[in-house]
């Protein structure tokens, strides 16, 4: 059985949605299924086997992959990780023409914007993102629960048989709780640490980083900000926290490997995950947190909930005073802390790959049959 993913983003370039994409690849090819990822091609990306690169024409995350029709009549299922604008609507109309056997979907998240953008995704969603679903055979969900919230709402009522709910899984060999290494960041020892991990761009601009600066100037001298990623808003993120005087409490990590990433984990005492809208749908970040033993303050927002919920609080979207309570809480009380992280790392062997990649196989076997 041959599957060709195809997402508008992949390794190294950041983001939940490449990640998957790149991690279930790699799992079905250790099951023996001959699976590729084809992406836009990005400089920097080192040759990878399984990776096609192609010449993308659009903009932003948006863009028509060249040269993709010939690999998707080899295919005996392409598997679409949604939204991706311009090529989703290439494959639904290949799909139609029957060039494409079996078409899969992962629907990762509504895309949220403000303004023009904003209207054009809203236009989207209501003219063409149905005949996009319409085109699908079988559509994955990380979360019902998020699924039930969404602008795809309407197309699974109607299509209940095409719905898998497929959550993301987490390494929990490799992300495992351990010592932390506070100097690597150039976090002095005794302090409390608040830690996220998210793309630092205009895009990822609901991960809500800048809240987690403002509450700083509220919060004891003795906690500290960890913030892990890279991105064009990075520049304006250091200039907020100049201006709010907690520059030297808040520690830009930037992009970091696998082995300095769990590291990163380990020197947190709270993950913090104040995404402020539904462009957030699961939060792998905050199951890799957990894998770790920390405890998590996250938006009570679907499909983050479920992953969140007894691994720390949830706090409603946007309530910077709320967080800035339940840190004080948390800093106050090593004991609620240790309970929390054993809640965490619990909670976060039941999300398995292992388990996640089973039941693609099956279900791109019923798709073939």
């Amino acid at each position: 059985m041959q599957v060709l993913h195809i997402c508008c983003v992949a390794p190294p370039k950041g983001g939940g949605m490449g990640v998957v994409a790149d991690q279930e690849v790699r799992s079905l090819r250790k099951k023996g299924v001959e699976a590729w990822l084809a992406c836009p091609k990005v400089r920097g990306r080192q040759d990878i086997d399984y990776i096609i690169e192609l010449p993308a024409f659009g903009f932003g995350n948006g863009s028509v992959l060249r040269g993709l029709s010939p690999r998707l009549k080899n295919a005996d299922v392409v598997h679409l990780h949604y939204p991706f604008y311009g090529t989703a609507e290439e494959l639904a109309y290949f799909k139609k023409k029957g060039i494409i056997k079996h078409l899969a979907m992962t629907l990762h998240m509504d895309a949220q914007a403000d303004g023009a953008r904003g209207l054009l995704f809203d236009l989207h969603r209501k003219y063409i993102q149905p005949k996009i679903l319409a085109a699908a055979d079988l559509v994955f969900v990380s979360s019902l629960d998020y699924a039930e919230h969404s602008s795809y709402k309407t197309y699974l009522d109607a299509n209940p048989q095409k719905v898998v709910e497929l959550p993301f899984g987490v390494d929990t060999d490799c992300f495992s709780c351990g010592e932390p290494n506070r100097n690597r960041f150039g976090i002095p020892g005794g302090s409390c640490v608040i830690g996220n991990v998210s793309v630092q761009d205009k895009a990822h601009m609901f991960k809500g980083i800048d809240l987690l600066i403002k509450a700083m100037v509220a919060l004891p001298p003795h906690i500290h900000l960890l913030l892990v990623g890279d991105g064009n808003m990075q520049s304006s993120y250091r200039r907020l926290a100049n201006e709010l005087q907690v520059a030297d409490r808040v520690h830009f990590a930037g992009r970091l490997n696998k082995e300095d990433l769990i590291c990163a984990y380990r020197s947190m005492d709270v993950f913090a995950f104040p995404s402020t809208n539904n462009a957030e749908a699961f939060g792998l970040v905050v199951l890799e947190a957990m894998a770790c033993g920390v405890p998590v303050i996250a938006s009570e927002l679907p499909g983050v909930r479920g992953v969140a919920q007894n691994a720390g609080y949830l706090i409603p979207p946007n309530n910077v005073k709320a967080f800035i309570d339940l840190i004080n809480k948390l800093s106050a009380d090593p004991e609620l802390c240790h309970k929390f992280s054993e809640a965490a790392r619990n909670k976060a062997l039941q999300y398995s790959w292992e388990h996640h990649t089973v039941v693609l196989i099956e279900q791109y076997q019923k798709l073939c049959a």
